[in-house]
Parts: C-alpha cells; sequence; structure tokens
C-alpha cells in the first residue's frame, strides 16, 4: 500500500533460495491518489534504508544486500512517470546491491 510509508508490506525466501523480495503492494486505483509517484518514491527509500542501513540484517544476520529484490507488485495500470521512476532507483540501488523490478499483479 502506498499510503503505508513506514511498513514493509511482505517479505518472503522461498527455501533453498538465496534471494529475498521484498514486495511493495500498489493496490487498484492507488495510482490515482494526486502524489502518488511521490508516495512510491518515499516507500522505495524506505525499502532501500531497511536493507542497507543493517535493520534488515539484524533479523537475518547472513543477509547480503545483493541477495535482495525489492519487487512493485502493481494491480493497476502505473503511469509512465512512475516507470521512469523505478529505473532511476533500480540504477542507483544497483551500486549497492539490492534489485528493484516492477511487476503487474492479476
Amino acid at each position: 500500500m502506498l499510503t503505508v510509508i513506514d511498513q514493509i508490506d511482505e517479505i518472503r525466501k522461498e527455501r533453498g533460495e538465496r534471494e529475498f523480495r521484498l514486495y511493495i503492494d500498489i493496490e487498484r486505483g492507488e495510482w490515482l491518489l494526486p502524489r502518488a509517484v511521490h508516495l512510491l518514491q518515499e516507500k522505495l527509500n524506505a525499502y532501500a534504508s531497511f536493507v542497507l542501513d543493517g535493520k534488515m540484517k539484524q533479523m537475518y544476520p547472513w543477509l547480503d544486500p545483493k541477495d535482495v529484490r525489492i519487487i512493485v507488485r502493481s494491480r493497476g495500470q502505473a503511469p509512465a512517470d512512475v516507470m521512469e521512476l523505478i529505473g532511476l532507483v533500480k540504477a542507483d540501488l544497483l551500486k549497492e546491491g539490492p534489485q528493484l523490478s516492477f511487476e503487474p499483479a492479476g
């Protein structure tokens, strides 16, 4: 949910895999909020801080930030400026380790 900035929507790790997946769930219609892009940027900052500032490592001491993927999961059509923001953040995060991807949800 875009409006809940300080909360991780979902953390998932499949058995036998190294990758942790942190999901940002965008519900249908949230892209219509006047500040949707700004809210997503704030939420991405919170997720990146969670991974890079050590809070996630406190929960999972063996974690390497390169083994984390932040996934923006959208149940509606994302505006073009959202995709541009995701591209910019993705490039910045690669330097630090976590990956970022976008996926439409059914």
